[in-house]
C-alpha cells in the first residue's frame, strides 16, 4: 500500500530515483571500474540529467506536473533511442558516428602515447551481464522509465484519490 502510494501521488519522485541509481551506476563504472565511456555513452546521460531536473521541477510546479512529466518520458525515452543506437554500432548494423572514432593521429605520436591512450570506441563492449552491455541495459531500462512516466502523465491523481475517499 505504501509503494502504491508513492507511486500513484508522485511518479516523479520515483523516476528521480530510477534516473539517479543509472547514473550513479554509469558513473561508478567509470571512476570506480575505469572503464572510460564512448561518446555514445555520454550521450545516454545527458537525457536521465534531464529527467531528473524536469521531475524535480514538477514538484515545485504542481499546475503543469503532468505535462512535466510526460516530457521526462519523452527525454527518458531518447536516452533510450540513444542506448538502441549504440547497442546496433556494438553489434555492427549501424555505423559509429565520427565522434566515436579517434582520427587525430599524427607523425609525432608515439607507441607510448598509443598505449597510454584509454580506448573508449563506440563499437567495443566493456562490461556485460546476463549477455547484455551496458547500452542494452540502457535501453531496456529507459524504455521502462519512459513508458512509466507517459502512463503517469495521462493517469488523473485527483480522480483516483476521490474515488479512494468515498470507499
Amino acid at each position: 500500500m505504501v509503494t502504491d502510494n508513492l507511486i500513484t501521488k508522485n511518479p516523479s519522485v520515483l523516476a528521480i530515483i530510477f534516473s539517479s541509481i543509472l547514473l550513479i551506476t554509469a558513473l561508478i563504472f567509470e571512476y570506480v571500474n575505469n572503464l572510460t565511456p564512448c561518446q555514445m555513452c555520454i550521450w545516454q546521460r545527458w537525457p536521465h540529467i534531464g529527467v531528473i531536473a524536469i521531475c524535480l521541477l514538477s514538484l515545485l510546479i504542481k499546475n503543469h506536473y503532468n505535462k512535466l512529466l510526460l516530457l521526462a518520458g519523452l527525454l527518458s525515452l531518447t536516452s533510450s533511442a540513444i542506448g538502441l543506437w549504440h547497442s546496433g554500432v556494438e553489434l555492427g548494423y549501424f555505423n559509429s558516428p565520427s565522434s566515436c572514432i579517434d582520427t587525430n593521429f599524427n607523425s609525432n605520436i608515439t607507441l607510448n602515447d598509443l598505449l597510454a591512450k584509454p580506448i573508449s570506441g563506440c563499437d567495443i563492449i566493456f562490461w556485460d551481464f546476463l549477455g547484455l552491455s551496458m547500452a542494452n541495459w540502457n535501453t531496456i531500462l529507459s524504455s521502462f522509465l519512459g513508458c512509466f512516466c507517459i502512463f503517469f502523465s495521462f493517469y488523473n491523481r485527483r480522480e483516483h484519490y476521490e474515488k479512494e475517499k468515498r470507499a
